[in-house]
């Protein structure tokens, strides 16, 4: 059994967020931005979708609007993976000006420690958990269309 003591945990570490939203670069910034206007506009959308399917559950008839919720998730799918991979993007950019910040400390009096990765660690993890809630709901959603097929 994995033994892991909770100051290790990332929640356990208390953030200052208007801090780490100070040390974030203006991309990763724009970013987050968008990422929560995409989180708004996929969870609507899979709402509606459950709410139309709870509506529409013992009719029978309504096969080609199933089709086209089953299209709409298949876009939110594709919509995710596009997020995903801008992120790959941003948390790249970050983590190349941590390591310059650490090699312009080298040449100062002054060294980096180990906190210089906290912001770009919290951005990660922030993205990550955004990312997981979307691709479960839509795996949920997903499953209750071809239920209904």
């Amino acid at each position: 059994m994995l033994w892991c003591p909770i100051s290790m945990l990332i929640l356990s570490v208390p953030w200052d967020f208007r801090s780490l939203w100070a040390v974030l670069s203006i991309t990763a910034k724009f970013y987050t931005i968008c990422l929560l206007a995409g989180a708004v506009y996929s969870t609507y959308s899979l709402a509606s979708i459950v709410v139309w399917l709870r509506r529409n559950a013992g009719n029978k008839t309504v096969i080609k609007e199933l089709d086209e919720l089953r299209t709409k998730t298949l876009s939110l799918r594709e919509f995710h993976t596009m997020l995903f991979l801008l992120f790959g993007l941003c948390a790249s950019n970050e983590v190349f000006n941590v390591l310059r910040g650490i090699q312009n400390a080298a040449v100062s009096l002054s060294a980096a420690r180990f906190d210089v990765f906290g912001p770009v660690v919290a951005f990660v993890f922030f993205v990550f958990a955004v990312l997981l809630f979307l691709h479960g709901f839509r795996w949920a959603v997903a499953h209750r269309l071809r239920a209904a097929f």
